[in-house]
């Protein structure tokens, strides 16, 4: 068996804190003011990212199981392995969102929520959540738990990886820049052709957005995207000339610094992205000083729970937007953010939440995410 990558979970661990950062900035209560949260108003790119290392990852893994092709069993496994993954925890959220919805309807106090989170609620969206079916343009907005659009995307990047890692194989490893090359035109599509294109509920497409924040009607396309890149990251993860660069402390802590500066400064985001793959790259290196960041405990644990606080963290703002609505009296109009009174009290609110969101994270990996996923491949074990 390989070793198991560290540096990677402990990344995948802090992206999913920042995931739920950005969330709380935009429907809780501002952390930062606005016009100084230009990397707040980016951290949707840590979807991207996601979406990086899960390729990579995949090939690491799965590099011996498909090397020599894709036997019928192997395929299976395969899959079986990827729904354990994901989709029980994807189905207790979709759960308890409907049992929040019954709760709404119950105290009375579905109408007093704006147009746009009663959509959220809708019921014939359930089939399609269930069916990994969120990203393909049914509807013009996420629904239910919204964060689950990328478990869609996610799915059908699972379906055509083997196909994938064959075809890469066969085109040949040393022309892994070409790969690199159709990737970057991609993005730049999706940010300059297709967001522009993306409509909103019942508003018009905006002409003027340009950014891969694209979910509802083209994150599938975003997220193989996204799945492809990790896997020429892993291509170029095998050339060992490589580590002689990317493999040294200077140079994660310079495409750390540049990824903050790039969503900072609010670069195209297909430049961002592309940072993001560096900096995959050289976390998956190693370096003295990368390792002893990454080893840091909370760090690892973060990488373990990272599924379950990325899955759960938005129905804990919904649970927190109920709780402040049944003393409402009025029909909430946009973002709720109930915290958005002072920047030191936000703060603390939002530290609060965060240490929520972690001890959520960890019950439901030990309760609910590793048995059941264990459960369902010991099920579907041949």
């Amino acid at each position: 068996m390989k070793p198991y990558l560290h540096n990677l979970s402990s990344l995948r661990g802090i992206a999913a804190i920042l995931v739920a950062t950005l969330h709380f900035h935009f429907f809780l209560g501002a952390i930062i003011l606005d016009k100084e949260s230009g990397i707040i108003n980016k951290l949707y790119l840590m979807v991207d990212l996601f979406f990086i290392l899960s390729g990579f990852i995949m090939c690491y893994v799965y590099e011996d199981t498909f090397n020599k092709g894709i036997a019928k069993k192997s395929y299976k496994t395969f899959l079986i392995a990827r729904f354990a993954r994901i989709y029980p925890l994807h189905f207790l959220v979709l759960t308890a969102e409907v049992c929040l919805f019954l709760a709404y309807l119950y105290v009375g106090k579905f109408e007093l929520l704006s147009d746009w989170n009663q959509h959220i609620y809708r019921l014939d969206a359930i089939p399609v959540q269930l069916l990994f079916l969120e990203t393909v343009g049914i509807f013009d907005f996420a629904t239910w738990n919204m964060p689950a659009w990328s478990l869609s995307a996610e799915w059908w990047a699972y379906m055509i990886f083997p196909f994938a890692f064959i075809a890469f194989k066969k085109i040949g490893y040393k022309k892994w820049i070409l790969g690199l090359i159709l990737v970057i035109a991609l993005w730049f599509f999706i940010e300059f052709v297709l967001a522009p294109m993306q409509p909103f509920l019942t508003y018009p497409p905006n002409p003027d957005k340009k950014d891969l924040d694209v979910n509802w009607h083209w994150g599938t396309l975003r997220g193989i995207v996204g799945f492809i890149a990790g896997m020429i990251v892993w291509q170029v993860y095998k050339f060992s000339t490589f580590k002689n660069i990317f493999g040294k402390s200077w140079m994660f802590a310079s495409l750390l610094i540049l990824s903050a500066i790039s969503m900072y400064l609010s670069w195209y985001d297909t430049i961002t992205v592309f940072i993001f793959m560096m900096l995959i790259l050289s976390s998956a290196y190693g370096s003295k000083f990368t390792n002893k960041l990454y080893a840091f405990k909370i760090l690892r644990k973060l990488g373990d729970w990272s599924f379950s606080i990325y899955i759960w963290h938005m129905f804990i703002i919904n649970l927190i937007a109920f709780y402040f609505m049944l003393d409402r009296n009025e029909k909430v109009n946009g973002i709720l953010r109930p915290f958005n009174n002072s920047l030191f009290e936000t703060r603390s609110y939002y530290i609060i939440f965060i240490l929520v969101v972690i001890l959520i994270g960890y019950l439901s990996f030990k309760y609910l995410e590793a048995p059941t996923r264990k459960w369902i491949k010991n099920k579907f074990k041949s």
